[in-house]
């Protein structure tokens, strides 16, 4: 015949084997990249891309800037050089000259602007990857504390099973359906240990024949109250 005090054994093992297999499963879940190390890489991205388009347009700026200055210095070859003799022709070629001196002076003011931008994209793009690093290590070292305890729980999860198994081959059927109807009712708690003559499940003082019944180890006994199987110590 099944005891109250079987059915509380069974209870223990679930009871245990549920916080397992739940923080399995919390595990599970954390596995992974976090939110924090994906915004932290995007962040990164975003900035690298930033500097990488300034360099760029440094790129075609300093071009622009050079391809001014050598047709400043062609004209000034012409202007200066004493090839060129005609009145009209001279005041063109300085016309051009000042004109592209001019479009130098601007572009290389541009060029400046965007050095200092540059300068300032490249500060933020060091920050962020320093930022990622350090996001990622922190994440890295929790993933591997994570996997530590999944390998812990894992043989623990297969050891509850066995024992569940073992334990409910000594539990008669009817006991078992009423043992997991009312731990389905009561959150996993089918089974109320009984102090000072108190249901500690509900905490309601037993009547007096109830205690008896519940001493003597006839059959289960269960609270007038909550219904739980009553385990008297």
């Amino acid at each position: 015949m099944t005891s109250a005090a079987d059915l509380y054994a069974l209870q223990e093992i679930d009871l245990a084997l549920e916080r397992s297999l739940g923080r399995l499963a919390e595990i599970e879940a954390e596995l992974g990249e976090s939110g924090e190390l994906v915004d932290a890489r995007q962040d990164a991205e975003a900035r690298r891309a930033a500097a990488d388009q300034l360099r760029s347009r440094q790129a075609d700026l300093e071009w622009s800037v050079d391809e001014v200055r050598s047709k400043s210095t062609e004209i000034e070859a012409k202007l200066y050089g004493g090839s060129v003799r005609n009145p009209k022709e001279l005041q063109d070629l300085d016309a051009d000259l000042r004109s592209l001196r001019t479009q130098t002076r601007t572009r290389e003011d541009a060029l400046l602007s965007l050095l200092v931008q540059l300068e300032e994209a490249e500060t933020e793009l060091k920050q962020a990857e320093n930022a990622l690093a350090e996001v990622d290590a922190r994440w890295s070292a929790h993933q591997q504390e994570l996997l530590e305890e999944k390998a812990r729980l894992e043989p623990e999860v297969a050891q509850l099973q066995a024992r569940r198994s073992a334990q409910t081959a000594n539990i008669d059927r009817a006991a078992l359906s009423l043992y997991e109807l009312l731990g389905e009712r009561r959150a996993g708690q089918a089974v109320a240990r009984v102090e000072r003559g108190m249901c500690q499940g509900c905490r309601i003082t037993l009547p007096m024949s109830v205690l008896q019944r519940a001493r003597a180890g006839l059959g289960l006994v269960q609270c007038v109250s909550c219904e739980r199987i009553l385990l008297v110590s």
